[in-house]
Parts: structure tokens; C-alpha cells; sequence
């Protein structure tokens, strides 16, 4: 009876640590999910923008944000770890402080920075994809963003307003 009990403990626990530690990736999420806020895994690592949700759908682009981030997943997919990490917080950036384009990336920075992944390493390795991947309308030619990147790695504090202004 003893033994079955603790069995029955075994089995509650084990369940309970799978619920609590996901080990699905986004990627291997079907096109057009929904992911809750707080449930988003990417390359391995948990990440989350408040209560906003991420679809993960086909579009032309890595992602973009409105209401929700949303990625494309097959096309981030190649990219480095921690450039797919910086591209989800670039969008988040975009949630929290609007459409400047520097608000968002210095945003991206400065939570890295924040979580210990991003050293100086990891910003040149960054900085070496926007190179080969050029920039789009929206965004700086690649070295003035990745001078823009390195501006905000180096700024101590938190983002403000102003600094998507400059």
C-alpha cells in the first residue's frame, strides 16, 4: 500500500515538472498558433513580453508586432540563438514603446544585457548577421544599427521615451 502511495507521489511530481518546464521549442509549433504569453520557446530559451501573445505564421520577413509578435519561425530558423532572441525582444521593443525603430532595438539590448546573454561576443556575432542580411525600409543601413546597438549595450539603465527619439 506504502509503495503505491509513493508511486502515486512519483507520478504527481514527475507530471507536475513536465507541466512546469516545457521542453517544446516554437519551432516545432504549427503555422498559425497562438502561443500564451509566457509559453514562448525559442532556441531553448523561455521568453515572454508581458501578456502579449506570439503567433507563429508564414510571411514575408523574420516578424513584426502589433497587438501580438509575430514570427516566422521557418525564417529565423538558420539565424544564431541569440539573433532570434534579440529579433523577439526587437518586437516586444515595438509593443512597449512604438514604432522607433532605435527604441525597439535598444530595448532588445538592454534586456539581454539584463538576462546575461548578451556580451560583447554575442553583439559582434549580431552585428556580423545584420551584415550579410542588409536592412529593410524600415531599418538603419546595418552599420549605423549595429553603432546604434552598441550605443545601448554601453548606455547603463533602463529605456526611456526619449532615447527612441534620437
Amino acid at each position: 500500500m506504502r509503495s503505491a502511495a509513493r508511486l502515486g507521489i512519483l507520478l504527481v511530481l514527475c507530471l507536475a515538472l513536465v507541466a512546469t518546464n516545457p521542453t517544446e521549442d516554437v519551432a516545432a509549433y504549427d503555422q498559425g498558433k497562438l502561443v500564451a504569453p509566457g509559453r514562448l520557446i525559442i532556441a531553448g530559451r523561455r521568453l515572454s513580453c508581458g501578456a502579449t501573445a506570439t503567433l507563429v505564421r508564414d510571411f514575408e520577413g523574420f516578424a513584426l508586432s502589433s497587438t501580438v509578435i509575430m514570427l516566422n519561425m521557418q525564417a529565423m530558423k538558420d539565424l544564431p540563438r541569440p539573433v532570434q532572441w534579440l529579433i523577439y525582444y526587437h518586437e516586444c521593443g515595438h509593443i512597449l514603446y512604438g514604432p522607433s525603430e532605435t527604441a525597439a532595438d535598444c530595448y532588445a539590448v538592454r534586456r539581454a544585457r539584463r538576462e546575461g546573454w548578451l556580451d560583447q561576443k554575442a553583439l559582434d556575432d549580431i552585428c556580423a548577421v545584420f551584415n550579410i542580411a542588409g536592412h529593410g525600409p524600415l531599418h538603419p543601413d546595418p552599420e549605423a544599427r549595429c553603432n546604434q546597438l552598441r550605443q545601448c549595450f554601453a548606455k547603463k539603465g533602463g529605456i526611456t521615451a526619449q532615447d527612441g527619439s534620437r
